[in-house]
């Protein structure tokens, strides 16, 4: 059996990448934050931007890699309590109102970057990264949460499942 792509699976899971990586970054900078100032008696001025960049980008995009693999928390007590019939349009309900928030805070976050940071232009005070860069991730979370909610739960349905061999050998 053929196996899959590599570069077709970092595709895939670039907001997964991404999300690590400011994981990373944060804990280095935050740490070595840490020492300069409680050690060394000298504090990373820089710091707290580079904290804030990490931090909103792995929020985003780590909550889109949250919906693709179905990671969030559900309260599915109430839900499976009800008839078969019940708990299917109960899914579809749930699912209008997850994409009715998702739009909304995609319209309301792409408003609010481009009229509070886009207007202005204005940049960090020491790195001078312009707050777009920082907050611009919002609407393409949101955008990139839709995609992967419902691709998840629907993409089955059209898409035949690939089988992939056992681990275990070189087996071709």
């Amino acid at each position: 059996m053929k196996k899959p792509n590599p570069l077709i699976k970092i595709i895939c899971n670039i907001d997964l990448i991404i999300a690590m990586v400011a994981l990373i970054v944060l804990t280095l900078v935050t740490s070595a934050g840490v020492f300069k100032r409680y050690v060394m008696k000298d504090p990373i001025l820089w710091q707290e931007e580079i904290s804030a960049f990490c931090q909103v980008w792995m929020v985003y995009m780590g909550a889109s890699a949250a919906f693709r693999t179905g990671s969030h928390v559900a309260i599915e007590m109430l839900v499976d309590a009800l008839p078969e019939k019940l708990q299917k349009f109960m899914g579809y309900v749930i699912d209008v109102i997850v994409l009715f928030v998702l739009v909304f805070l995609l319209v309301k976050s792409q408003a609010y970057v481009a009229q509070v940071f886009g207007r202005s232009g204005r940049p960090t005070p020491i790195l001078r990264i312009p707050y777009t860069y920082i907050y611009g991730v919002a609407p393409y979370g949101c955008g990139l949460m839709i995609v992967s909610y419902f691709v998840s739960k629907y993409a089955p349905l059209f898409v035949k499942s690939i089988e992939m061999p056992e681990s275990g050998g070189d087996e071709e």
